[in-house]
Parts: structure tokens; sequence; C-alpha cells
């Protein structure tokens, strides 16, 4: 079967006979595209990215972007860490900073080949970085037989200490083909972090009965869900009925936390592995434990998979 190709500018194309990935390395590293051959038509596993998204060069409406060095909010853009508090440009309508900084800026490509594409970002190349420790990271996107692999890596480049979080912000699609309804999706979660808002109020709780996906739940289209959750270390799960397609996401263990998010009237869905939850930093300077953040000394890197596996069943 001939495969799709990718029509953008500055679009890259990695895959095999199962799955290709579309990702855009000028509009930061993001994905366009997740297909998979379901009996020889391609069908979106991640929802598609439209053309004005990629000509006005905006992130946040890809099937994907990453999240570095950190993930989610910080509260009103105020970072405060080790007795220093830090002004970030707030960049979204709730008053908070928001998903880093690595959707921002273009990526290099490091190296590219039919099934794996490398690409790397150095903030001190930057000309203007709304954060205050210089870092790198780097971004391995493969497709190895089903399986679609995000090996996201932070690192210190500065002199000091410096908080650090990751993550990917994968949006999936509600209905792969017309023979779908609402997906079944069970999630690894053994805590939520409470609160009204995407802002934590404190430490993670045990789990209410109705943000319980740790068993296997339909998402009826009256459903919504935006939290951030305490994670173990097991997979995602999604069942597209009609279809008969599945798809595992697995992450590793420095993913500790998951946000879910199932907006209301929109053809898709989000479950994002991440290493902090929302506000993490700030809760940690509070005293509040297990928040996720990660302290990384200076030339220290953390690395973490996220691998997402699509059969049928």
């Amino acid at each position: 079967m001939k495969k799709t190709s990718a029509n953008n500018k500055g679009s890259l194309v990695i895959g095999n006979d199962l799955l290709e990935a579309v990702i855009n390395p000028e509009v930061g590293a993001s994905i366009e595209a997740l297909r998979y051959n379901l009996n020889g038509q391609w069908v979106d596993i991640m929802r598609p990215t439209p053309e004005s998204a990629v000509e006005n060069r905006l992130p946040g409406e890809f099937s994907s972007f990453h999240l570095v060095p950190y993930s989610n909010r910080i509260e009103h853009g105020k970072l405060r860490f080790r007795g220093k508090e830090f002004q970030l440009k707030i960049n979204h309508t709730d008053g908070h900073t928001i998903h880093g900084v690595g959707r921002d800026h273009p990526w290099k490509v490091d190296s590219h080949s039919p099934e794996e594409l490398k690409v790397s970002l150095d903030s001190r190349n930057l000309e203007e970085v709304n954060w205050p420790f210089p870092f790198s990271s780097t971004i391995t996107f493969s497709v190895k037989g089903n399986c679609f692999v995000m090996d996201i890596s932070v690192r210190n480049e500065g002199e000091d200490t410096m908080p650090a979080g990751y993550g990917s912000h994968p949006y999936f699609s509600r209905r792969l083909t017309d023979k779908d309804e609402n997906p079944i999706v069970q999630l690894p979660l053994k805590g939520l972090y409470p609160g009204d808002t995407p802002i934590p109020t404190g430490p993670w709780v045990e789990l209410p009965e109705e943000l319980d996906f740790s068993s296997p739940r339909t998402l009826d289209e009256d459903l919504f869900v935006d939290n951030c959750f305490r994670a173990y270390n097991g997979s995602s799960v999604v069942k597209w009925p009609g279809s008969r397609v599945l798809m595992t996401v697995e992450a590793d263990e420095v993913y500790e936390n998951l946000i879910f998010y199932t907006p209301l009237g929109k053809p898709y869905f989000a479950i994002e592995p991440v290493t902090n939850c929302n506000n993490g930093f700030n809760m940690a300077e509070k005293g509040i434990q297990d928040t996720g953040t990660l302290y990384l000394e200076p030339g220290e890197e953390s690395r973490g998979e996220i691998r997402i596996f699509v059969d049928t069943y």
C-alpha cells in the first residue's frame, strides 16, 4: 500500500506499513499526525492538524505538542524556587504560564531516517525564552512495528540547580471510522490533585468515584474532565469498539502524573503522561511532597520514554 506523505513545509515523516507519524521541527517539533493502517485504510489515531495551524505556527492546535522544561501551569507565572521568585510571561487566558517553552521554538534536526527522527533544542541559542534557567532538550521519535516512541530528555545547562519536568500532550480522535461511537478508556490512576481549577489546592488525594478511570469506562459525549492525576507505572488503554482498534500508552516511571482532558463538543480527548503535576514546582517550594518535581544539578539530565502501541482486538 502506498503511504501518505507530509504536504507542509518543514514536516518530516517516519513510519512503516503499520504506523506513520508526521512531525514539524519548525513548530516546536509538534506532531501533525499519527496514523494507523487499519485493513488498508489510514486512520488518524491522533486528531488531525488543520492546515491553518501549520501556516500560523499554532502548536496548541496540532495533533500533539511537547512540554519542556515543565508540564502544565505555573500559577500566575510566578516561579518560586529556593527563596527566589521569577516572574514568567503569562501565556494563557486564565492568567497563568502554561506548557513550558519547547513548543514555542524551532527544533534542530539532528538525524532523520525512514523510521526515526531526532531533534534538539538549546535555550542558550534562543533570543527570548520564557524560563530563567539554561537548559537543553532532545526528543527521539521512532516507529518500531506497531509502536510509536517519544524519548524525551531535559538537561540542566546552567551552574545552579534547576527545577524541571517534561511530558507530551497528545490529542486522540474520538472516532477513527464511521463505525465508531464513544471509545472506552482505562487509565493507571491512583490519586487526584484537588481543586476546582487547574491549579491544585494541595497534595494528591484518593480518587473520587466520579473521576475513577482505573477501570474501563465509556467516554460519553456529555462527560467533561480536565484534571491532573497521580499515576502508577501502568498503561493507559483505549478501545474503539466500532473499528476494533486498541491503543496502549506506556510511560517510563519518571512520568509520575497524568492529565486527562475530555472537552465537551470536541472530536478528541487528551491523555498526557507528565513528570510534574500542575504548579508542582511552587507546591514543592511550600514543602508539599510527591509533586513529581525533578531537581537537576548542573550538567544533569533526565530522560523518559512514552510508547504508543496500536493494534486491533
